[in-house]
């Protein structure tokens, strides 16, 4: 049902010293995983492109709400991002609703008071950048 390569990154994301000691390259894992990753987000594009065109500023829109929302649900937790785009997509659409001119500002200003008062965001792991 599942691939190799599939079973070894989903376990070296749980527990990388397991992994290791068992025999896995660690190293050619880490690798490979970048290489599909880059892998399909450039089909991605290319299959994008065809579609819509090409500008120098595509995606601008896109790329820095979804920065906000992962600063904000906290890096290195998936459920947390999902919780941050919820609350920058909320509150994004209900200031768009009554100002719209500030429905940029607003969700700069949520990150920045969550970096105040929780630095790691919502669902953040403690020490992940401590390591």
């Amino acid at each position: 049902r599942f691939t190799r390569l599939g079973v070894r990154i989903r376990a070296g994301n749980a527990d990388l010293e397991t992994i290791s000691a068992v025999g896995v390259n660690i190293y050619m894992l880490r690798s490979a995983n970048f290489v599909l990753g880059i892998m399909f987000a450039g089909l991605a594009g290319i299959l994008a492109a065809g579609q819509l065109g090409l500008t120098p500023t595509m995606g601008d829109e896109l790329i820095m709400p979804s920065f906000v929302a992962i600063v904000v649900g906290g890096v290195g937790s998936l459920l947390g991002s999902l919780l941050g785009g919820l609350i920058i997509g909320v509150a994004s659409g209900i200031t768009t609703a009554f100002y719209p001119a500030a429905s940029e500002v607003v969700i700069y200003l949520i990150m920045g008071l969550m970096l105040i008062v929780r630095p790691r965001g919502l669902l953040g792991q403690e020490g992940l950048f401590e390591k």
